[in-house]
């Protein structure tokens, strides 16, 4: 007999064997149960989770002679004909390759003719949003009104491509993301059935990379099997998925951290050229960040939360680029390079922390005419100019301009034309996430929900203004705050209007810098961009 895929052999038959969809099953149960079975379902939700798998059960179920508690009872004629795999009366369909609308016209002209074995004629639809807008169209009279002996099962990993016609026809149901621990357990399970040894870390893994998709659990678990007849490893894992350790991967945190340009490259060469997957690496890296970032807030360690924070928000922003484009080492590298651009050495850490101890609470003192506002200023050697942000608050408060805003925000959406260009990059990938919260005549403010990203900010404020200069064609004077601090402005600035405090705008003198930076050679970070690029790197 030939080798049965695991995926395959361990598929379940009845509802009730089903894991992680819960809610869709006992919905189900109770319309068999209670004799509520509709004419038409929609199951959507992402591959690899249950929704054909429950639909075949379904099928079986609404026609079983004896169902118990819902579900079919495996031993009746129907059960044992549907089981067989030849049952006349369960027609499915793969939309992706019977898309057109001679397949569903046969539909049509064979759902009048009564089952031949089963109380129900069920057409399940595989990938259903597949279907040109004609099948589509044919199929909506046939939706609309069936014949009592026909039920329709639709499934679809991309809902939103399926009429709202044809969705309103049907009783829709969204599938979910099977979770790690309900994964595990299933692994766990046909280990135990097939007398695999596998290490438990293993199976984590396998429920991490899988996404909440079951069939390619097993899937993965089945070609482990393949690679090793002996106790299967973390190491016999990243081997068979082109995964890198996860030593490799704190060790390239740490150059990140570093700003070890040469030992970055390096080593992205070298995974590269030996077959690692780059999105699961880039994914991995997430990850490592988000469980450093739990265990510095929850067991206090002395990691550096700014940098952890802001690494995450850069390789979540790589990973929605990575995923969809045929260059993938080229955008990770670019990216990390853009962040090493405007990582700060030593000297200018000791700055920004200065900065950060000496920007003033926004909701410590209020902002209106009455108050005298400190001239409170960033001092910066890659800025230009030394601005007050408190000041700048007050001015947006204070020429908030309904008319700028929707003019500002209207051309929000062009800073992405210069998240790849390399000079602006770091500043539109950056700026991207931040949320306009008040423009004035000539003033903008940014929010962010983390404080380090406002820090980061400010290191980027000179470029964030010529990008702005660019895109905007003038110079915005601007002020970044967190989430929070603008919910306490908010509710100042309404607060005063109520009681008729109006702010008044207040100029801002500017000090220009003596003269422009210089690269310092003998600097680790520069010697290396040198090594790379040249002489002519220009320092932002």
């Amino acid at each position: 007999m030939s080798y049965q895929a695991l995926y395959r052999k361990y598929r379940p038959s009845t509802l009730k064997d089903v894991i992680g969809q819960d809610v869709v099953i006992k919905i189900l149960e109770n319309a068999v149960k209670n004799n509520k079975i509709g004419h038409a379902y929609l199951f959507s939700g992402p591959r690899g989770i249950g929704k054909t798998t429950i639909a075949k059960a379904l099928a079986k179920t609404a026609n079983c002679l004896e169902p118990i508690n819902g579900d079919s009872c495996e031993k009746c004629n129907n059960c044992n004909s549907i089981n067989s795999g030849f049952c006349p009366d369960i027609i499915e369909i793969d939309a992706a390759s019977n898309n057109g609308v001679d397949e569903i016209r046969e539909i049509k002209n064979k759902i009048s003719l009564v089952p031949n074995e089963l109380k129900y004629k069920v057409y399940i639809i595989d990938e259903v949003h597949m279907l040109s807008i004609g099948a589509f169209n044919a199929l909506l009279k046939t939706l609309e009104e069936p014949p009592e002996h026909v039920i329709f099962i639709l499934a679809t990993t991309d809902p939103q491509k399926v009429p709202s016609t044809i969705i309103s026809r049907c009783q829709c149901y969204e599938f979910h993301r099977i979770s790690n621990k309900d994964i595990v357990e299933r692994l766990k399970y046909i280990c135990k059935e097939e007398n695999i040894k596998i290490d438990d870390e293993v199976l984590d893994r396998i429920a991490t990379l899988s996404d909440g998709g079951m069939r390619d659990s097993i899937g993965m678990l089945d070609k482990l099997t393949a690679y090793s007849n002996s106790n299967i490893t973390l190491d016999d894992f990243e081997k068979v998925n082109g995964i890198v350790s996860v030593v490799e991967k704190e060790k390239f945190i740490d150059n990140i951290h570093n700003n070890n340009v040469l030992e970055i490259i390096k080593f992205i060469d070298n995974i590269y050229d030996n077959g690692k997957d780059l999105i699961i690496f880039t994914q991995d890296l997430l990850k490592i960040c988000k469980d450093k970032c739990v265990n510095y807030y929850v067991n206090n360690t002395d990691d550096d939360i700014e940098f952890l924070l802001s690494l995450s928000n850069l390789l979540n922003n790589i990973l929605k680029d990575i995923k969809t484009s045929p260059n993938v080492k080229t955008i990770l590298e670019i990216n990390i390079l853009s962040f090493l651009n405007i990582a700060r050495n030593n000297n200018t850490q000791s700055v920004v922390k200065k900065e950060k101890n000496d920007l003033p609470k926004i909701s410590e003192q209020p902002i209106a005419n009455e108050t005298i506002v400190e001239n409170n200023t960033v001092e910066d050697d890659n800025a230009e100019e030394s601005i007050d942000f408190k000041t700048i608050i007050n001015n947006c408060f204070a020429r908030a301009n309904k008319q700028e805003k929707q003019m500002f925000e209207s051309k929000w959406n062009l800073i992405n034309d210069y998240t790849f260009d390399s000079k602006y990059g770091a500043a539109a990938s950056f700026v991207a996430d931040g949320t306009i919260r008040v423009v004035g005549e000539g003033e903008v403010l940014i929010s962010f929900d983390y404080e380090s990203m406002v820090n980061r900010g400010i290191n980027l404020l000179e470029l964030i203004q010529n990008l702005f200069e660019k895109i905007y064609g003038r110079t915005y004077d601007i002020a970044f705050i967190t989430t929070d601090e603008w919910n306490k402005v908010k509710t100042e600035f309404i607060n005063n209007k109520n009681n008729g405090i109006k702010y008044e705008y207040i100029p801002i003198e500017r000090k220009k810098k003596a003269q422009k930076a210089k690269i310092d050679k003998n600097n680790a970070v520069a010697s290396e961009a040198i090594e790379l690029f040249g002489d002519n790197v220009v320092l932002v």
